[in-house]
């Protein structure tokens, strides 16, 4: 049965849907006045919270038989990520934050290699210098004299997307067999349950208002926005998953020079576009069978059909 037009657009206005979402996530970090760790419960609870009667409802409220390691190590992680996460847009500016972010395809081709335990190779050393250098002319500007603030929130988004790029893999796995609002309770269940006391000691001194926005800001991102997220990642390769989900990054920059008043000067953009573009090309790569290059692999074909070409034409019998 051939799939509508309309079937095929869904995954993909999904995940644009949720960037341009996630892409909001640093106003709420930076305009609420909770620590790290309390506004890290904020993001993950609320969703926990939200996803809980569906897992309940579908048995699998500690973990799907067969997967329960998985999943129990996925979300361990995603709440580390999580936490590092807030911690580098605390630190650091929205667009700087949001760029680093999206090296994590240079570390799944590089986590993959060393999996699989094969060589980087030309190509993946190349892209992983092309996203390295984008980082060194976004700054240059400072003249490599980046603030304690800066250095520390760009070195732990870093740390923080090296995280990200593993969990996307296993929940990008566990969405074979699980619902995209289960994958959401157990991205956000051990983060959300570790958290909540911190969050819980800052409540009494916190504003309501304070309290309703970070609330809402589990809800539209971490619930709605992941929501989309897993919907298209369970329909579309990760490479175009992580292919679409650059759009974030123009979001959130532009996000920062509206409400923030963040700049934005010609190395910046030169920068972020190298390390897009060095993602995106990541992400390319290892979208490629792993049996070798495209291209070596047509032209074995091409020798082969040479090959027997020149095999029937000595086969033919002379005039």
């Amino acid at each position: 049965m051939s799939v509508s037009r309309g079937g095929r657009a869904l995954p993909v206005l999904a995940v644009l849907s949720a960037t341009a979402i996630c892409a909001s996530s640093g106003l709420f970090i930076k305009g609420l006045p909770f620590s790290s760790i309390a506004m890290t419960s904020l993001r993950m609870t609320t969703p926990f919270l939200l996803a809980l009667p569906s897992a309940w409802r579908h048995g699998v409220l500690f973990g799907k038989p067969g997967m329960r390691k998985a999943l129990f190590v996925a979300s361990t992680l995603n709440g580390f990520r999580m936490l590092l996460f807030v911690i580098a847009f605390k630190l650091t500016s929205m667009g700087n934050a949001v760029v680093l972010l999206y090296l994590w395809p240079i570390f799944a081709l590089l986590v993959e290699s060393l999996k699989e335990k094969k060589p980087l190779g030309l190509s993946k050393v190349g892209v992983l210098l092309i996203s390295l250098f984008g980082v060194v002319v976004m700054n240059l500007h400072n003249g490599f004299a980046l603030s304690r603030s800066d250095f520390l929130g760009s070195l732990v988004m870093i740390v923080s997307a090296f995280v990200y790029a593993v969990t996307a893999v296993m929940f990008k796995k566990a969405l074979k067999e699980v619902k995209e609002v289960d994958t959401v309770f157990f991205q956000n269940a051990a983060g959300g349950i570790v958290f909540l006391p911190f969050l819980v000691a800052e409540l009494p001194g916190a504003a309501i208002a304070h309290i309703g926005l970070g609330a809402l800001y589990g809800l539209v991102v971490g619930f709605i926005g992941f929501g989309l997220i897993f919907y298209g990642m369970k329909r579309l390769t990760l490479f175009q998953y992580g292919a679409l989900s650059y759009t974030e990054v123009p979001f959130a920059v532009l996000a920062g020079i509206l409400f923030l008043g963040e700049g934005l000067t010609i190395n910046q953009m030169a920068g972020i576009l190298l390390v897009v573009g060095g993602s995106f090309l990541a992400q390319r790569l290892r979208s490629l069978p792993a049996t070798g290059a495209p291209e070596r692999g047509w032209f074995a074909k091409a020798a082969g059909r040479g090959k027997k070409t020149g095999e029937t034409r000595r086969r033919l019998p002379r005039r």
